[in-house]
């Protein structure tokens, strides 16, 4: 017996958006769409900051930020990719110092641009990541047209991870600085690959890798003690008003705690001190290579359930705005 199939047709986009900024852009933007866009990048999950984004002559179509605080840009466009858009993607990466993520979505890569992508993400220099994105409309008889975005090009984490850390290791870092930039670069691997909305943007070369929760002075921090053999993760809060916020989550704990199960988590003030942190740790020896995966995914996962367990709540906080960061982790 025949089994009836329908037949994928493609949509062309000025047919659903009649104007690229005023009408695509703007869809893009919404809160479902860029976060289906950041699912299909493994991006985790993305804020928008605004869209046509005045910077210099031109404009960003759109500005948004990860968890983190890392900068993702995304420049859009219909038809094939040109040169005026590669032109305005370079401009504004080379006023940027900080951690940026740049995201091409076009109806169609030409190769001189895909390829030129392949080479920004092999040569530029680190906290720079390019993807070039293809966005097609397709429908099936007569159903409503579904959006899909193709990756053609992408950042190659592992690659790239292992070669940045093998540049800066110089001599003037000593073997335990060695092992932590390793151990981290290797940890960021395994995030990529898992797509967790928690990346790690940056060298580390100490016993902790942080990322940040979406208020100023105030971070999810990864350990790792070789010489005391825990791993941890902590929420460590460095704000000159750390014992204040400290003590507004502290009265949550109860219902804290229901996300940790009979995991404990452990609370401390520590008052001779200006920060505060709250962790839960476990046995383990990072210099154990065997062991790696397991701690990863063992750190991997209680990332998300610090995130699940404090990010709402820190942000319902009301904070003081001028509660900067004044103590490192």
């Amino acid at each position: 017996m025949a089994v009836a199939l329908g037949k994928l047709v493609a949509i062309p986009l000025r047919s659903l958006w009649p104007h690229e900024a005023i009408d695509f852009t703007k869809w893009l933007a919404e809160t479902d769409n860029i976060t289906s866009l950041a699912d299909q990048l493994g991006l985790g999950e993305l804020e928008v900051r605004g869209t046509e984004v005045q910077v210099g002559s031109f404009a960003i179509d759109i500005l948004a930020e990860g968890v983190e605080g890392n900068l993702v840009v995304v420049e859009n466009q219909f038809g094939p990719t040109d040169h005026k858009h590669l032109g305005q993607i370079m401009t504004y990466v080379a006023g940027q110092e900080g951690d940026v993520t740049v995201v091409w979505v076009a109806e169609q890569f030409r190769e001189e641009h895909r390829a030129a992508i392949d080479w920004l993400n092999a040569s530029t220099i680190e906290n720079f990541d390019f993807f070039a994105v293809e966005v097609e409309a397709l429908r099936i008889g007569d159903s409503l047209p579904a959006p899909r975005f193709n990756v053609v090009a992408k950042p190659n984490k592992w690659s790239r991870g292992v070669n940045r850390a093998t540049r800066q290791v110089s001599g003037a870092l000593d073997e335990r600085n060695k092992f932590y930039i390793d151990y981290w670069t290797r940890f960021g691997a395994f995030l990529a690959e898992k797509h967790s909305r928690f990346r790690v943007q940056r060298q580390f070369k100490d016993y902790y890798c942080g990322f940040r929760i979406g208020r100023a002075g105030i971070q999810i921090a990864a350990t790792a003690a070789r010489r005391d053999e825990v791993i941890g993760v902590e929420l460590y809060i460095s704000r000159s008003d750390a014992k204040a916020t400290y003590h507004a989550l502290e009265a949550q704990k109860i219902d804290i705690q229901r996300v940790f199960g009979e995991d404990v988590v452990i609370w401390q003030e520590l008052p001779d001190k200006i920060a505060s942190r709250v962790r839960l740790q476990k046995a383990a020896d990072p210099g154990n290579e065997k062991d790696q995966q397991q701690q990863f995914e063992w750190l991997a996962n209680n990332l998300e359930r610090f995130y699940t367990a404090f990010a709402e709540r820190i942000r319902g906080l009301n904070l003081d705005q001028n509660g900067d960061d004044v103590s490192p982790l």
